[in-house]
Formats: C-alpha cells, structure tokens, sequence
C-alpha cells in the first residue's frame, strides 16, 4: 500500500476551515483528518453534549439521524454519532457524556 500525499487530504482541511469561518463561535472540537480516510472530517465533543448539539442543529443535522451508543456493561459513559456532507466531505459529529442524568438512583445512592 502507497502512502498518500499530504495533497489528498486538502478536501477535509477545506471544509474545516470553512465550518470555522461560517460558525466561529461554536465551541471548538478535537478535530481528526486522515490518509486512511483523507474524504473525512470528524470533530469530537467531549464532557458537554450540549456541544454536540449546537454542532448538530448549525450542521442542521436531524436529531432522527443521532445514534446513541453506550458502553458495554451499562458504564456511565455514552456518545452521540452522527454524519452529515459538506462540499463532499462526509463530516462525523461525535459527542461523548455520562448517561447518570437519565439513570435511576436510589436513596441509598446505589443505580
């Protein structure tokens, strides 16, 4: 397998650099490129999904198109997966949090 040039990956670096220019005022994302998928953008939001969620509706990405996957084993941890196109680009928005807000607790502080 040939390694690709740094050149395949203009594209994605375009498109990113364009969702900073039409949203700068959103809040910033870890941000993956690569040669292994030079056609993909992924921006990741941790800690906060209301990060993630003025990401999805500037992308105006339906909420019908979130998948919400959590760890095995019920862990306290869980994302929101989405995707969407731009100029090409498919852009995959991923927000990750803590599922605790929609889990029962009882008194004794045992889930």
């Amino acid at each position: 397998m040939s390694a690709l040039p740094m050149k395949s990956l203009t594209g994605a670096v375009a498109v990113l650099v364009s969702l900073v220019e039409r949203f700068p005022d959103l809040p910033a994302a870890d941000v993956r490129v690569s040669p292994i998928v030079p056609d993909q953008l992924t921006l990741s939001l941790h800690s906060d999904l209301a990060r993630f969620e003025a990401w999805r509706s500037a992308l105006d990405i339906s909420p019908a198109l979130v998948r919400r996957e959590e760890e095995n084993g019920g862990g306290p941890l869980m994302w929101l997966r989405t995707e969407t196109t731009v100029n090409g680009i498919s852009v995959e928005l991923v927000g990750y949090g803590h599922v605790l807000a929609d889990r029962a607790v009882d008194p004794a502080g045992v889930a």
